[in-house]
Protein backbone atom coordinates (compact mmCIF):
# COMPACT_ATOMS: atom_id res chain seq x y z
CA UNK A 1 0.00 0.00 0.00
CA UNK A 2 2.81 2.41 0.88
CA UNK A 3 4.54 1.72 -2.43
CA UNK A 4 1.29 2.37 -4.31
CA UNK A 5 0.86 5.74 -2.56
CA UNK A 6 4.48 6.66 -3.20
CA UNK A 7 4.18 5.80 -6.89
CA UNK A 8 0.98 7.84 -7.16
CA UNK A 9 2.68 10.79 -5.48
CA UNK A 10 5.64 10.60 -7.86
CA UNK A 11 3.32 10.55 -10.86
CA UNK A 12 1.44 13.55 -9.48
CA UNK A 13 4.66 15.45 -8.74
CA UNK A 14 5.95 14.76 -12.23
CA UNK A 15 2.74 16.07 -13.76
CA UNK A 16 3.14 19.30 -11.79
CA UNK A 17 6.77 19.76 -12.80
CA UNK A 18 6.32 18.99 -16.49
CA UNK A 19 4.88 21.39 -19.03
CA UNK A 20 1.31 20.63 -20.00
CA UNK A 21 1.16 18.51 -23.16
CA UNK A 22 -0.22 20.11 -26.33
CA UNK A 23 -4.01 20.24 -26.54
CA UNK A 24 -4.79 17.75 -29.29
CA UNK A 25 -6.26 18.82 -32.61
CA UNK A 26 -7.92 15.43 -32.83
CA UNK A 27 -11.23 14.38 -34.34
CA UNK A 28 -12.96 11.03 -34.62
CA UNK A 29 -14.96 10.09 -37.73
CA UNK A 30 -17.43 7.21 -37.76
CA UNK A 31 -19.55 5.96 -40.62
CA UNK A 32 -20.19 2.30 -41.31
CA UNK A 33 -17.89 -0.29 -39.79
CA UNK A 34 -14.75 1.78 -39.33
CA UNK A 35 -13.40 4.54 -37.13
CA UNK A 36 -10.89 7.12 -38.31
CA UNK A 37 -8.98 9.41 -35.99
CA UNK A 38 -7.87 12.64 -37.69
CA UNK A 39 -4.85 14.18 -35.96
CA UNK A 40 -3.55 17.62 -36.90
CA UNK A 41 0.23 17.62 -37.10
CA UNK A 42 2.86 20.32 -36.76
CA UNK A 43 5.67 19.19 -39.05
CA UNK A 44 8.56 20.66 -37.01
CA UNK A 45 8.59 20.44 -33.23
CA UNK A 46 10.90 20.61 -30.19
CA UNK A 47 11.77 18.03 -27.55
CA UNK A 48 9.68 19.99 -25.03
CA UNK A 49 6.55 19.49 -27.16
CA UNK A 50 6.52 15.93 -25.87
CA UNK A 51 5.03 13.89 -24.24
CA UNK A 52 1.75 14.08 -26.09
CA UNK A 53 -1.70 14.40 -24.58
CA UNK A 54 -3.14 11.14 -23.18
CA UNK A 55 -6.03 11.42 -25.66
CA UNK A 56 -3.55 11.17 -28.54
CA UNK A 57 -1.91 8.17 -26.90
CA UNK A 58 -5.31 6.46 -26.65
CA UNK A 59 -5.94 7.09 -30.36
CA UNK A 60 -2.56 5.60 -31.23
CA UNK A 61 -3.12 2.58 -28.98
CA UNK A 62 -6.52 1.90 -30.58
CA UNK A 63 -5.27 2.30 -34.15
CA UNK A 64 -4.89 -0.85 -36.24
CA UNK A 65 -3.13 1.20 -38.91
CA UNK A 66 -1.59 4.66 -39.37
CA UNK A 67 -1.82 6.76 -42.52
CA UNK A 68 0.31 9.83 -43.27
CA UNK A 69 0.47 12.35 -46.10
CA UNK A 70 3.29 10.30 -47.67
CA UNK A 71 4.03 6.63 -47.06
CA UNK A 72 6.91 6.29 -44.56
CA UNK A 73 8.66 3.87 -46.93
CA UNK A 74 8.90 6.60 -49.56
CA UNK A 75 9.98 9.15 -46.94
CA UNK A 76 12.82 6.82 -45.94
CA UNK A 77 13.93 6.13 -49.51
CA UNK A 78 17.55 7.10 -50.30
CA UNK A 79 16.21 8.44 -53.60
CA UNK A 80 13.81 10.91 -51.94
CA UNK A 81 15.93 14.04 -52.40
CA UNK A 82 16.82 13.15 -55.99
CA UNK A 83 13.14 12.57 -56.74
CA UNK A 84 12.19 15.98 -55.37
CA UNK A 85 15.02 17.72 -57.18
CA UNK A 86 14.00 16.32 -60.57
CA UNK A 87 10.82 18.35 -60.13
CA UNK A 88 12.50 21.33 -58.46
CA UNK A 89 15.07 21.98 -61.20
CA UNK A 90 14.42 24.03 -64.31
CA UNK A 91 14.58 21.91 -67.45
CA UNK A 92 13.99 24.63 -70.04
CA UNK A 93 17.08 26.82 -69.74
CA UNK A 94 15.63 29.25 -67.22
CA UNK A 95 17.41 30.13 -63.99
CA UNK A 96 16.28 31.27 -60.57
CA UNK A 97 17.78 34.74 -61.05
CA UNK A 98 16.12 34.91 -64.43
CA UNK A 99 12.59 34.53 -63.02
CA UNK A 100 12.77 36.55 -59.78
CA UNK A 101 13.21 40.29 -59.35
CA UNK A 102 16.66 41.85 -59.02
CA UNK A 103 15.66 43.02 -55.54
CA UNK A 104 14.88 39.49 -54.37
CA UNK A 105 18.00 38.15 -56.07
CA UNK A 106 20.09 40.64 -54.07
CA UNK A 107 18.27 39.72 -50.86
CA UNK A 108 18.89 36.05 -51.55
CA UNK A 109 22.58 36.68 -52.15
CA UNK A 110 22.81 38.64 -48.89
CA UNK A 111 20.98 35.82 -47.10
CA UNK A 112 23.65 33.46 -48.43
CA UNK A 113 26.44 35.63 -47.06
CA UNK A 114 27.20 37.24 -50.41
CA UNK A 115 28.47 33.97 -51.83
CA UNK A 116 28.37 33.87 -55.62
CA UNK A 117 29.06 30.14 -55.53
CA UNK A 118 25.96 29.56 -53.39
CA UNK A 119 23.90 31.70 -55.74
CA UNK A 120 25.19 29.80 -58.75
CA UNK A 121 24.22 26.47 -57.19
CA UNK A 122 20.74 27.83 -56.41
CA UNK A 123 20.21 29.09 -59.96
CA UNK A 124 19.20 25.63 -61.18
CA UNK A 125 16.21 25.49 -58.84
CA UNK A 126 12.73 26.97 -58.93
CA UNK A 127 11.69 29.61 -56.37
CA UNK A 128 9.39 27.28 -54.38
CA UNK A 129 12.21 24.84 -53.67
CA UNK A 130 14.73 27.47 -52.61
CA UNK A 131 12.10 29.21 -50.47
CA UNK A 132 11.06 25.96 -48.81
CA UNK A 133 14.65 25.13 -47.88
CA UNK A 134 15.36 28.60 -46.53
CA UNK A 135 12.24 28.57 -44.34
CA UNK A 136 12.94 25.07 -42.99
CA UNK A 137 16.53 26.10 -42.28
CA UNK A 138 15.34 29.19 -40.44
CA UNK A 139 12.89 27.15 -38.35
CA UNK A 140 15.70 24.75 -37.46
CA UNK A 141 17.66 27.72 -36.11
CA UNK A 142 14.69 28.46 -33.88
CA UNK A 143 14.92 24.95 -32.44
CA UNK A 144 12.12 23.37 -34.49
CA UNK A 145 13.21 20.04 -35.95
CA UNK A 146 11.46 18.08 -38.74
CA UNK A 147 12.71 14.86 -37.13
CA UNK A 148 10.64 15.77 -34.06
CA UNK A 149 7.55 16.63 -36.10
CA UNK A 150 4.40 14.74 -35.16
CA UNK A 151 4.41 12.78 -38.42
CA UNK A 152 7.98 11.57 -37.96
CA UNK A 153 7.30 10.77 -34.30
CA UNK A 154 4.46 8.42 -35.19
CA UNK A 155 6.29 6.94 -38.16
CA UNK A 156 9.05 5.82 -35.82
CA UNK A 157 6.61 4.50 -33.23
CA UNK A 158 4.58 2.57 -35.78
CA UNK A 159 7.76 0.98 -37.13
CA UNK A 160 8.88 0.01 -33.62
CA UNK A 161 5.45 -1.40 -32.74
CA UNK A 162 4.94 -3.20 -36.04
CA UNK A 163 1.80 -1.26 -36.95
CA UNK A 164 0.90 -1.14 -40.66
CA UNK A 165 1.28 2.28 -42.30
CA UNK A 166 0.34 3.97 -45.55
CA UNK A 167 0.23 7.29 -47.38
CA UNK A 168 -2.42 9.45 -49.01
CA UNK A 169 -0.18 10.65 -51.85
CA UNK A 170 3.32 10.39 -53.31
CA UNK A 171 6.08 12.91 -52.75
CA UNK A 172 5.83 13.97 -56.41
CA UNK A 173 2.12 14.66 -55.97
CA UNK A 174 2.83 16.73 -52.87
CA UNK A 175 5.70 18.71 -54.37
CA UNK A 176 3.74 19.01 -57.60
CA UNK A 177 1.25 21.23 -55.81
CA UNK A 178 4.05 23.73 -55.18
CA UNK A 179 5.57 23.27 -58.62
CA UNK A 180 2.26 23.98 -60.38
CA UNK A 181 1.81 27.28 -58.54
CA UNK A 182 2.34 30.55 -60.45
CA UNK A 183 5.93 31.79 -60.45
CA UNK A 184 4.82 35.07 -58.87
CA UNK A 185 3.44 33.16 -55.88
CA UNK A 186 6.55 30.98 -55.71
CA UNK A 187 8.60 34.18 -55.52
CA UNK A 188 6.34 35.50 -52.79
CA UNK A 189 7.00 32.30 -50.85
CA UNK A 190 10.75 32.81 -51.35
CA UNK A 191 10.60 36.43 -50.22
CA UNK A 192 8.97 35.40 -46.92
CA UNK A 193 12.36 33.99 -45.89
CA UNK A 194 13.93 37.45 -46.11
CA UNK A 195 11.91 38.83 -43.21
CA UNK A 196 14.02 39.94 -40.22
CA UNK A 197 14.80 36.89 -38.05
CA UNK A 198 12.91 38.34 -35.07
CA UNK A 199 9.80 38.82 -37.20
CA UNK A 200 10.12 35.34 -38.70
CA UNK A 201 10.51 33.87 -35.23
CA UNK A 202 7.41 35.70 -34.01
CA UNK A 203 5.31 34.40 -36.89
CA UNK A 204 6.58 30.83 -36.61
CA UNK A 205 5.98 30.59 -32.88
CA UNK A 206 2.60 32.30 -33.16
CA UNK A 207 1.51 29.33 -35.28
CA UNK A 208 3.35 26.83 -33.08
CA UNK A 209 1.73 28.21 -29.93
CA UNK A 210 -1.74 28.09 -31.49
CA UNK A 211 -1.12 24.46 -32.40
CA UNK A 212 -0.01 23.68 -28.84
CA UNK A 213 -3.13 25.38 -27.51
CA UNK A 214 -5.36 23.34 -29.85
CA UNK A 215 -6.77 26.61 -31.23
CA UNK A 216 -8.23 25.59 -34.59
CA UNK A 217 -9.91 28.97 -35.19
CA UNK A 218 -6.74 30.89 -34.41
CA UNK A 219 -4.70 28.69 -36.73
CA UNK A 220 -7.21 29.10 -39.53
CA UNK A 221 -7.12 32.89 -39.18
CA UNK A 222 -3.32 32.90 -39.29
CA UNK A 223 -3.17 30.55 -42.28
CA UNK A 224 -5.66 32.75 -44.13
CA UNK A 225 -3.61 35.84 -43.34
CA UNK A 226 -0.23 34.33 -44.19
CA UNK A 227 -1.08 32.10 -47.13
CA UNK A 228 -4.63 32.17 -48.48
CA UNK A 229 -4.50 35.94 -49.01
CA UNK A 230 -0.89 36.27 -50.19
CA UNK A 231 -0.60 33.16 -52.40
CA UNK A 232 -4.19 32.09 -53.16
CA UNK A 233 -3.45 29.72 -56.06
CA UNK A 234 -0.70 27.97 -54.12
CA UNK A 235 -3.02 27.69 -51.13
CA UNK A 236 -5.76 26.07 -53.24
CA UNK A 237 -3.33 23.56 -54.71
CA UNK A 238 -1.69 22.75 -51.38
CA UNK A 239 -4.88 22.57 -49.36
CA UNK A 240 -8.22 22.24 -51.14
CA UNK A 241 -7.09 20.16 -54.12
CA UNK A 242 -5.16 17.68 -51.97
CA UNK A 243 -7.98 17.43 -49.43
CA UNK A 244 -10.42 16.56 -52.21
CA UNK A 245 -8.00 13.89 -53.47
CA UNK A 246 -7.70 12.42 -49.98
CA UNK A 247 -11.42 12.50 -49.18
CA UNK A 248 -12.40 9.28 -51.04
CA UNK A 249 -9.51 7.45 -49.40
CA UNK A 250 -10.62 8.45 -45.91
CA UNK A 251 -14.22 7.57 -46.79
CA UNK A 252 -13.03 4.12 -47.89
CA UNK A 253 -11.26 3.62 -44.54
CA UNK A 254 -14.59 4.20 -42.80
CA UNK A 255 -16.18 1.33 -44.71
CA UNK A 256 -13.70 -1.19 -43.32
CA UNK A 257 -13.84 -2.83 -39.92
CA UNK A 258 -10.75 -1.13 -38.56
CA UNK A 259 -9.51 1.87 -36.61
CA UNK A 260 -7.13 4.14 -38.51
CA UNK A 261 -5.11 7.08 -37.21
CA UNK A 262 -4.60 9.64 -39.99
CA UNK A 263 -1.81 12.12 -39.23
CA UNK A 264 -1.70 15.13 -41.57
CA UNK A 265 -0.87 18.82 -41.34
CA UNK A 266 -3.48 20.67 -39.28
CA UNK A 267 -4.25 22.95 -42.25
CA UNK A 268 -5.86 19.94 -43.95
CA UNK A 269 -8.40 19.38 -41.19
CA UNK A 270 -9.74 22.85 -40.41
CA UNK A 271 -11.92 25.36 -42.25
CA UNK A 272 -14.65 24.92 -44.83
CA UNK A 273 -12.31 23.02 -47.18
CA UNK A 274 -10.73 20.84 -44.50
CA UNK A 275 -11.31 17.11 -44.22
CA UNK A 276 -13.52 17.51 -41.15
CA UNK A 277 -15.99 19.76 -43.02
CA UNK A 278 -15.78 17.70 -46.22
CA UNK A 279 -16.56 14.47 -44.37
CA UNK A 280 -19.47 16.09 -42.54
CA UNK A 281 -20.84 17.28 -45.89
CA UNK A 282 -20.93 13.60 -46.89
CA UNK A 283 -23.00 12.76 -43.85
CA UNK A 284 -20.13 11.33 -41.81
CA UNK A 285 -20.30 11.86 -38.06
CA UNK A 286 -17.14 13.76 -37.12
CA UNK A 287 -16.56 15.03 -33.59
CA UNK A 288 -13.61 16.71 -31.97
CA UNK A 289 -12.18 14.57 -29.17
CA UNK A 290 -12.78 16.12 -25.75
CA UNK A 291 -9.35 16.58 -24.23
CA UNK A 292 -10.87 17.31 -20.82
CA UNK A 293 -12.66 13.97 -20.56
CA UNK A 294 -10.91 11.67 -18.12
CA UNK A 295 -8.66 9.02 -19.63
CA UNK A 296 -8.80 5.62 -17.95
CA UNK A 297 -5.26 4.62 -17.08
CA UNK A 298 -4.21 1.09 -16.08
CA UNK A 299 -4.11 0.54 -12.29
CA UNK A 300 -0.84 0.47 -10.43
CA UNK A 301 0.15 -3.01 -9.25
CA UNK A 302 -0.28 -3.77 -5.55
CA UNK A 303 2.84 -4.03 -3.44
CA UNK A 304 4.12 -7.55 -3.03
Amino acid sequence: MIRRLLAAFLLFATAIAAAAPPEPLLWTAQNGAGTVYLLGSFHLLRAEDYPLHPRVEVAYAEADRLVFEIDPAEMASPDLLATIQTLAKFDDGRTLRGVISEENAEKLKAFMGGSEAAMASSDAFKPWYVGMNLVVGMMARFGLDPKRGLDQHFMRRAAADGKPVGGLETVLQQMGALDASPLAEQEQMLSEAFAPPAEMRRRVFAMHDLWRAGDADGLLALINEDMAEKTPQMYLRLNRDRNLAWLPQVADMLERDQTVLVVVGTMHLIGDEGLVALLRARGVKVERVDAEQAVKLPPLPDAA
